[in-house]
């Protein structure tokens, strides 16, 4: 109970002040060109990849983001884990994102940084490809990592994913649902005799006002009970709400 309440008082800490912020942002012209945006969650689970990063308890995420017109973005994003001697990732990411027509593209790079826990420190190289067809869009991936969390050899992930908006006129609210599926294969990455799993997601997102949103979703992989993994990759429910500027 004590965990519970103190990341009820976080998140709401995190909302207030990115909200003051944010109103801030809006009286003052921005002395950077280029825009920033910025996103802090509460989340019943932090699920990558279809795996409890937090032993599937509760997950207080945020980060900021700049992007230019010409394409370049940076970020940074972070949350609570519970694994090994970790108890915080810190992701530093960019890249180069565009579009032609209805056809959108992104690549870049990001590094996993675990504080206390730095054998789990290691690079991803995404590349991202998507396609709107306007009732629905469809998205597909592939990454390298040199060395898969820190600990593996080279890895590889593969994903694939359909968005499709429900067409309900409510005020104020966007509806829509996605599912996505990934495949990731590195040396030793289920357990000794297994390299790769598959992980899969299916979701609700409820878009409301002030820039706020909810995220209910169905997640899992194909190893869960394994030896590496244990429950932390069975099939479970995972809701959040998120707060974007």
């Amino acid at each position: 109970m004590k965990k519970l309440s103190r990341a009820f008082v976080l998140a709401g800490v995190g909302l207030l002040a990115l909200s003051s912020v944010a109103a801030a942002e809006e009286e003052e012209e921005s002395w950077l060109p280029g825009e920033l945006s910025g996103n802090v969650g509460f989340f019943s689970d932090y699920s990558f990849r279809g795996v409890s990063q937090t032993g599937e308890n509760l997950a207080l995420q945020g980060g900021i983001d700049w992007s230019h017109d010409i394409g370049v973005y940076l970020g940074l994003w972070a949350s609570n884990v519970d694994f090994g001697d970790a108890y915080i990732e810190q992701d530093v990411y960019g890249g180069y994102a565009g579009s032609v027509g209805a056809f959108s593209y992104d690549m870049g790079a990001v590094f996993f940084y675990y504080p206390k826990a730095e054998e789990f420190n290691y690079w991803e190289f995404p590349l991202g490809l998507g396609y709107d067809f306007d009732v629905f869009s469809v998205s597909a991936g592939v990454l390298f990592s040199p060395e898969y969390f820190g600990v593996l050899d080279e890895g590889v992930v593969v994903s694939g994913g359909i968005a499709v908006p429900i067409p309900l006129e409510l005020p104020g609210i966007e509806l829509g649902v996605d599912a996505n599926i990934g495949y990731s294969n590195a040396d030793g990455l289920v357990n000794v005799d297994d390299d790769d799993y598959i992980d899969w997601s299916v979701g609700l997102t409820v878009g409301l006002p002030k820039g706020l949103g909810l995220d209910l979703r169905g997640v899992g992989t194909d190893a869960g009970g394994n030896d590496e993994f244990g429950d932390n990759g069975d099939a479970r429910f995972v809701a959040g709400l998120t707060y974007s500027f």
